[in-house]
């Protein structure tokens, strides 16, 4: 009923139209091809054929034909009663009056801004089979660095913006949505039998975007961009412009995009399969290793378990790990509603994707709609908002732990058919219970089907503008943002599963929401005096967030496939409730000076009151100030190969508040007692607190980050080739920290600002037009990221202190002085004066390690990215290349190949003795070493290198990738005026289509942590996924 009654509207909208015809031509004569021709403010247009001439209907009332071509001038011609419009496009000359949305929304040209921001319009990154915006920008901007969790349907996305800046607060940038910000947190489940050591993966919250809808991402990099927005953007900005409504009065424009994908594990290590489960040469089904009997030599087992009396083939399996992970699917379809006028307009989008994850029972559903409009009343009364409903449902599984799917699956035995267990429905008993060929293990399909990670989120985001011209110069404007979402989480571990053998249920309600609130003056004034313009704002921000979380962990099941916290026995201590709520009221300025039009000076200021800091301190002001020349203009620079110069600078001081209660002492629940007897609450009914072991502050400070930046933009033959070059210096002090205390004091920590930290780096972007004519346009781009990061100090008598998160001992992810940020600290081998680890003669493996080594630096030398964008008349073809240099990675995936015999070089000369690299103390020599010749099985050489925290299963992450190929045809006007549409685009697109990683054997580009400050761990996850399909996009 609504498509037939959309299509009668559609119908009765033609009547009312005219068509116009016309010939799109060059300075010269020469026609153009392929010539966009739309009326303006709409998507509805056509495009001219290979002699230049086009036909295009249009709507009564239309106004204004928008003319465009690569390589040309955009022009735009009234349409009055015309019916024949001949085009004549000049060769494009400047291309340097780039338009940017700044802080607030406001709207600037990019040459009057003393400081880096990188602009990426919706066509740079939509329709290339992401979920999640910000995988979308992955090697497009220079200065930021970002790093899939996994390849998990869903799985988080870290992102930093010109490296770390804080010790243990928040280091994601700020999302800010049409003017106000959103959250884009990860909300972690901290219950579970290994709390927080990365067993969930829950997704940072931009995967509720749907990208269908998005314009524009511009990222504001330093302070000095974003210091308007206050402490939450101490470390950047991602501002995301949606589609606005738009068209003609009296036509309504319709869109509908349709994408279509598969999706394979990518990157899985190469595995031997000449030898079966067992230990030393012999077999046994208790254990995951693959160091028994060689294939074909022991044909006394089926499947893994012993068969009774008959014998049976001992077979390799050698695609067993391969194909568990599953083909996905991914479906992303979108369809919009707009229509408007110069004084009105409404947009009307409904959304839905669908993921089938690599990994059995994961997947996402989203489902979406938006629907705004502005208006214009009385000319001087601007009246706007939206409202977008988002519906995200998350299935997943565990990681990051020895007895889980995942930890189960990599390096599991090579002679266990694992497929028949699905084949067959068998992965558990009759009686429901686990059924796997590694006795006390759990089978993988169990885990993914039986032990579910559940996810419901609802989420809304309203956006309400009003506006109103004081005078010509002057605007007074209130915006109110409103984001807030539920989200009910169910953690499953049923009875029989490798970690919990009596079963558990996790329930965990999560609330978040914030309210903004902008009430901003602006005004601009030209020719204040001759050649100054003047323009500034004053304004005023208050925002409030709540956050809430109830975890109930019921453990030891009565029934064991009810999954009811009422049915568990014992509500555990990992059962609790989180409760917050602070506030932020900001105070700012900006007044923005631009001289001719090439020398401009911008000054800001901003004073936030904090909820999360003392009284007497809650009052912070943070400055900037950025200043730009534009030399070409300013020196009347007339060259041949220079046409647009500009250098600039900035210095910004941004402050950054505590967490909320941090100020006071407070009660806990948990245990008490000394050595000889502990009492931990509840106690039977009576229920009990304690004084918390963290002592509150004193006095307590905002940390602070100050920044310099200097910068070139210029730009060389006409344009082809531009060049965005910048230097920063970061210096972050007073650092909010919890600082370990001596056992004697009767406390563990106190709350205190301590600590330094610095980055610096260069970062550049260089595009070139390569080819540009009326037929072929090729252009390429380039960015180039180098930070260096440094923990300068942190308090006295301390020099280390693990990061907040981490719930790992041995290799742990640390703040140490004199380091680089998130260094993974552990156990290093003892070496020989001349470098070589040292053996213990009396074993053949190696030395005790030595402890508090730097293990791992998870930090990168330098990143690139190159896109190329080339049109061929209808033809399109975009693709990106990444390159990371440097940085380590700690992987527990690698370790169990290696140690359970399932890596492929494991198979080599297994039957031979193996001498470990090294040397031994020279028995008649003190000092001197002598080189290793104590031969040792294959087994024991390959578990002493594959320790789980072992340095020799730490990797440089170098990794050369393909991030994403686009390839589009633009259907022929001709054929859409036969399909009475006005446009449609077909496509094929792919993205992490292969990489090389030199020296590592699996893709070392996956964080397990995700977003969040832990770094560089690879804690047996779901490996990256390889996506290619297909796409259509039609307007009507």
């Amino acid at each position: 009923m609504l498509l037939c009654g959309m299509l009668l509207l559609y119908g009765q909208l033609l009547a009312q139209s005219k068509t116009i015809t016309g010939r799109v031509t060059d300075e010269k004569g020469t026609p153009i091809p392929n010539a966009s021709i739309t009326i303006k403010g709409t998507s509805l247009g056509t495009t001219s054929k290979e002699d230049g001439s086009y036909s295009l209907t249009v709507p009564a009332n239309s106004k204004t034909l928008s003319i465009s071509a690569v390589g040309m001038d955009e022009q735009e011609i009234a349409i009055g009663e015309k019916t024949s419009i001949l085009v004549t496009l000049a060769s494009k000359q400047n291309i340097l009056q780039e338009v940017v949305v700044t802080s607030l929304g406001i709207t600037r040209d990019k040459r009057s801004l003393g400081y880096a921001t990188q602009n990426l319009k919706a066509d740079q990154f939509n329709d290339r089979g992401q979920v999640n915006i910000a995988n979308a920008l992955q090697g497009k901007v220079a200065g930021v660095n970002i790093t899939n969790a996994s390849g998990g349907a869903g799985a988080s996305v870290n992102i930093n913006i010109r490296g770390i800046s804080s010790f243990t607060g928040s280091n994601q940038p700020l999302f800010i949505i049409d003017g106000i910000p959103i959250s884009n947190d990860v909300d972690r489940t901290n219950g579970g039998p290994n709390g927080t050591l990365g067993d969930n993966q829950p997704p940072n919250r931009a995967l509720d975007l749907d990208m269908n809808n998005i314009e524009s991402v511009n990222i504001l990099k330093g302070p000095a961009a974003s210091v308007l927005y206050g402490s939450r953007a101490a470390a950047g900005a991602i501002i995301i412009t949606t589609k606005k409504g738009s068209g003609q009065k009296g036509r309504a424009e319709i869109l509908v995009n349709t994408n279509e994908s598969f999706q394979k594990a990518s990157g899985l290590p190469k595995v031997q399969n000449e030898y079966g489960q067992g230990s030393n040469g012999i077999y046994s089904n208790t254990t995951s290793n693959s160091w028994g009997p060689k294939f074909g030599s022991t044909p006394t087992v089926a499947n893994g378990l012993l068969v009774g009396g008959t014998a049976v083939d001992y077979n390799p399996y050698p695609n067993n790990i391969k194909d568990f992970f599953q083909t996905g699917i991914l479906s992303d379809n979108n369809l919009s509603i707009n229509s408007g006028d110069a004084k009105q307009n409404y947009t009307f989008s409904a959304g839905y994707l669908y993921q089938k994850g690599i990994l059995p029972n994961t997947g996402v559903k989203r489902a979406s709609v938006k629907f705004g409009g502005n208006t214009v009343l009385r000319d001087k009364i601007k009246l706007g908002g939206s409202a977008t409903i988002t519906n995200t449902l998350q299935d997943g599984i565990l990681g990051g732990n020895g007895q889980s799917a995942l930890g189960v699956l990599h390096g599991m035995p090579r002679s266990i058919d694992l497929q028949k267990y699905k084949r067959d429905n068998t992965w558990k008993n009759p009686d429901g219970t686990n059924n796997y060929g590694v006795v006390g293990s759990e089978n993988p399909y169990f885990g993914a089907y039986e032990n579910p990670l559940k996810s419901n989120l609802y989420r809304i985001i309203g956006i309400a503008n009003l506006g109103y011209d004081v005078t010509s110069w002057m605007n007074i404007s209130y915006r109110l943002g409103v984001d807030a979402y539920t989200d009910r989480r169910k953690q499953i571990f049923a009875v029989s599963s490798g970690r919990v053998p009596a079963g558990q249920v996790l329930d965990n309600p999560i609330s978040r929401s914030e309210v903004n609130g902008d009430l901003i003056i602006s005004m601009k004034k030209n020719d204040i005096v001759k050649g100054l313009n003047l323009s500034g704002i004053v304004g005023n921000n208050i925002n409030q967030r709540r956050f809430q979380s109830v975890q109930l962990q019921g453990d030891n099941l009565v029934i064991p496939y009810y999954y009811n916290v009422n049915n568990a026995t014992t509500l555990t201590n990992g059962s609790s409730e989180t409760s917050t709520l602070r506030r932020i009221v900001g105070y700012y300025a900006q007044a923005s000076f631009d001289y001719k039009n090439y020398l401009f000076l911008e000054l800001t200021g901003r004073t936030d009151q904090s909820s999360t800091l003392p009284k007497n301190k809650n009052t912070y002001f943070y400055p900037s100030i950025s200043t730009g020349l534009v030399f070409t203009d300013a020196f009347n620079i007339v060259s041949e190969v220079l046409n647009y110069g500009k250098i600039r600078a900035s210095y910004a001081k941004v402050g950054r508040d505590a967490d909320p209660y941090q100020l006071d002492n407070v009660y806990v629940t948990g245990g008490y007692g000394n050595n000889v007897a502990n009492v931990s609450f509840p106690f039977g009914s009576v229920a009990g607190f304690g004084a918390s072991t963290r002592i509150a502050p004193n006095s307590l400070k905002p940390e602070f980050t100050s920044s310099y930046e200097v910068g070139l933009n210029a730009a060389f033959w006409k344009n082809r080739i531009t060049i965005d070059v910048a230097y920063f210096d970061e210096v972050s002090k007073d650092q909010i920290v919890n600082v370990g205390l001596a056992p004697s004091t009767g406390y563990s920590t106190v709350t205190a600002n301590v600590g330094k930290m610095t980055n610096k780096g260069v970062e550049a972007l260089v595009t070139v037009s390569a080819i540009s004519n009326r037929n072929f346009h090729w252009d390429i781009s380039g960015n180039f990221t180098r930070i260096r990061n440094k923990v300068v100090n942190i308090y006295p008598g301390i020099t280390s202190f693990a990061i907040p998160g981490s719930a790992f001992t041995g290799s742990i992810p640390t703040i140490q002085e004199g380091q680089p940020y998130g260094v993974i600290i552990g156990g290093l081998i003892p070496k020989s004066p001349d470098g070589q680890r040292i053996i213990n003669p009396g074993t053949g493996v190696y030395q005790s390690t030595i402890a508090n080594q730097v293990l791992a630096n998870p930090n990168a030398d330098y990143q690139l990215g190159f896109t190329n964008n080339l049109k061929v008349k209808r033809f399109s073809l975009s693709f990106t290349f990444d390159f990371i240099k440097g940085g380590q990675i700690l992987s527990f995936t690698a370790a169990a190949y290696k140690s359970r015999g399932a890596l492929k070089e494991t198979a080599v000369d297994r039957d031979k003795a193996h001498i470990l690299p090294g040397v031994i103390p020279d028995p008649n020599n003190s000092g001197k070493y002598l080189a290793n010749n104590i031969e040792i099985p294959a087994q024991t050489y390959w578990q002493t290198l594959g320790g789980l925290q072992s340095e020799f299963n730490v990797y440089d992450a170098t990794t050369f990738r393909m991030r994403d190929l686009s390839i589009g045809y633009d259907l022929p006007a001709s054929l859409m005026d036969k399909l009475k549409i006005t446009s449609a685009r077909i496509g094929i697109f792919a993205n992490n289509l292969f990489f090389i990683a030199p020296n590592a054997f699996f893709d070392p580009q996956v964080n397990t942590q995700g977003a969040g400050n832990i770094r560089g761990l690879d804690l047996q996850s779901v490996p990256n996924a390889r996506t290619v399909g297909a796409g259509l996009k039609v307007s009507l």
